[in-house]
């Protein structure tokens, strides 16, 4: 019994040595991935998987490796209850000072995308999703040179830089709000050839469908929606009569729609974003002119409030968020096409410019995604666009990435948490660009 007993001990300790073997060299080679392909949490991804690769850690601690090994996690990506509650608290990163500079930085992006200000905050590599992190962009409906709305959608994979059709709505829209929440795409309102449209429909990645959901109370084409804590808001927009200040809320758990306070001013060709635990509503036209005045909704008080106004007036153009800072670009004044783009700083409610577009843009559609803002589309006083352009705010320039295959304004673009291997391809995609005129 005694030679049984110390014989299932041996071999039970044998058993913990190779696990631990095996989990000293997964880390060992993950840590040798190159940044834009490796894994964001391969240490820190969860409390269990923590107490797993403990031990290796203290393996790297004790032989003077552990910062080479944190400089390959992206700290600043993750939730910030997990970055303070478990890494934070963690003995031999605690112990080490470059570990903690890490930690520090991660700590300094949470504050600087909330409403606190941090002086002299730069971002990095590791502020910035991977690859296989980022979602997909999807460009959704419009319009081309025939006039007619589209029923297409195209997505964009970052990896190959270039466009593949997806599945199709269930209705052509031109202008059309477009907006992803929880993995899904929502396509809402527009204007399908014949008539103003109030109906949504949902693009559902996991059964490459579009299913028709609740519609609007108004119908209406030109609206811009925004997500905050949940609910999709569907804000502004105009059918052949008149300019809406309407705002509607979408619950999606219930699949209905309620009312809440409307804007002070209308807006039609309105954009739109959620930033700081408000929704902003970004230019648009009255009916009369062109908007350069924004406002933004509190939701806690069900009230829209004005805050500084942009540079130009615009309607037309896109919205979108980076780095704490909202992004209007492009669209349309009272004569043209606009190339201008302006940046919002919430902190300090102030606007200034930033590098302009290649080219001008009405009607475009943006979206941000690795840390860059991309433009899709549009009309360019002459023509509708097919090309596509992304900026990056450190070296604040525009550059051109691959096409989409439709020239098309109008179109809603949104990103959504998915792969683009999820998504089926119907079409050739960028290979199969059509005349813009």
């Amino acid at each position: 019994m005694a030679s049984d007993s110390v014989n299932t001990k041996q071999a039970r300790n044998h058993i913990t040595k190779g696990k631990r073997q095996q989990q000293h060299q997964q880390i060992k080679n993950r840590s040798s991935i190159s940044d834009g392909d490796g894994e964001d949490s391969f240490i820190f991804e969860a409390n269990e998987a923590w107490k797993d690769f403990h031990s290796s850690l203290l393996r790297f601690y004790e032989n003077g490796e552990l910062c080479d090994v944190t400089l390959k996690v992206r700290l600043p990506l993750l939730p910030v209850d997990f970055l303070m509650g478990v890494v934070a608290k963690e003995q031999i990163v605690k112990q080490n000072l470059k570990c903690r500079d890490l930690l520090d930085e991660a700590r300094n992006y949470h504050l600087h995308l909330s409403s606190r200000a941090v002086p002299d905050f730069e971002y990095s590599i590791r502020t910035t999703p991977r690859k296989h992190t980022a979602g997909v962009l999807f460009c959704v409906g419009g319009r081309g040179g025939s006039g007619d709305p589209f029923r297409s959608i195209e997505c964009y994979s970052i990896n190959k830089n270039s466009w593949f059709f997806g599945p199709e709505m269930n209705s052509r829209r031109r202008h059309v709000g477009v907006i992803s929440v929880e993995g899904k795409v929502y396509a809402v309102g527009g204007h399908d050839g014949n008539e103003h449209l109030g109906s949504m429909e949902m693009f559902d990645p996991l059964t490459n469908k579009w299913m028709m959901k609740a519609s609007m109370n108004t119908k209406r084409r030109g609206i811009a929606l925004a997500s905050l804590g949940g609910p999709i808001y569907a804000i502004g927009g105009l059918d052949d009569n008149t300019c809406f200040n309407d705002v509607e809320r979408y619950d999606i758990e219930s699949d209905q729609w309620s009312t809440v306070a409307p804007m002070n001013t209308p807006r039609g060709g309105v954009g739109s974003v959620a930033l700081v635990n408000h929704v902003y509503a970004v230019g648009g036209n009255d009916g009369m002119a062109s908007l350069s005045s924004v406002e933004r909704y509190d939701p806690h008080l069900d009230k829209w409030i004005e805050v500084k106004e942009m540079g130009q007036r615009r309607a037309g153009n896109g919205v979108s968020k980076l780095h704490g800072c909202l992004y209007v670009v492009g669209g349309f004044d009272d004569n043209s096409p606009l190339s201008s783009v302006e940046r919002y700083d919430p902190r300090s409610n102030k606007w200034d410019y930033v590098a302009a577009l290649t080219t001008p843009r009405g009607g475009v559609g943006i979206a941000t995604v690795m840390g860059k803002i991309f433009a899709v589309g549009g009309h360019n006083g002459n023509a509708y666009l097919n090309t596509v352009e992304a900026f990056d705010p450190v070296l604040n320039r525009w550059e051109l990435v691959g096409s989409v295959s439709h020239c098309r304004a109008g179109a809603g673009v949104a990103v959504c948490s998915c792969l683009t291997s999820q998504i089926r391809d119907v079409g050739h995609g960028s290979n199969n660009v059509v005349d813009c005129m």
